[in-house]
């Protein structure tokens, strides 16, 4: 009878000890964004992000499986201004937690997640 209530307390802390489990979750560094005083350009910094490498338009595209429209760089502002941006709290727009979180099908690298979020900082103008 002793031998069995130690035989259970043991395995009892043994299943305690082993199923437990905990991640680590290591935050993720923004990296800051110098442009030199001057504005991110929504043109030819921001644009490039979704068209280069087909990575956004590869989807985003007519007739494709994903809304907003980000093939045409001339409507690409208008596709994503004001839907997918939050200029009162940038970090929770849906257009930078897609570009950067991981969770989306094309995942951008973390200087044009930074470079996003900057732009959307500095009032995502249409420049």
């Amino acid at each position: 009878m002793k031998r069995r209530n130690i035989f259970l307390i043991l395995a009892l802390f043994s299943l305690l000890f082993t199923g437990c489990k905990y991640d680590f979750i290591i935050p993720v560094d923004v990296p800051v964004i110098d442009n030199r005083g001057q504005p991110i350009s929504f043109a030819s910094q921001i644009v490039p992000v979704f068209s280069t490498g087909d990575k956004c338009t590869q989807c985003h595209k007519p007739g494709g499986l994903g809304s907003p429209d980000l093939s045409n760089p001339t409507t690409v502002y208008s596709q994503i201004v004001p839907q997918y941006v939050n200029t009162a709290t940038p970090e929770s727009s849906i257009l930078y937690v897609n570009a950067s979180s991981g969770n989306h099908y094309a995942k951008v690298s973390a200087t044009q997640a930074a470079l996003i979020l900057t732009w959307i900082k500095e009032g995502a103008k249409n420049n």
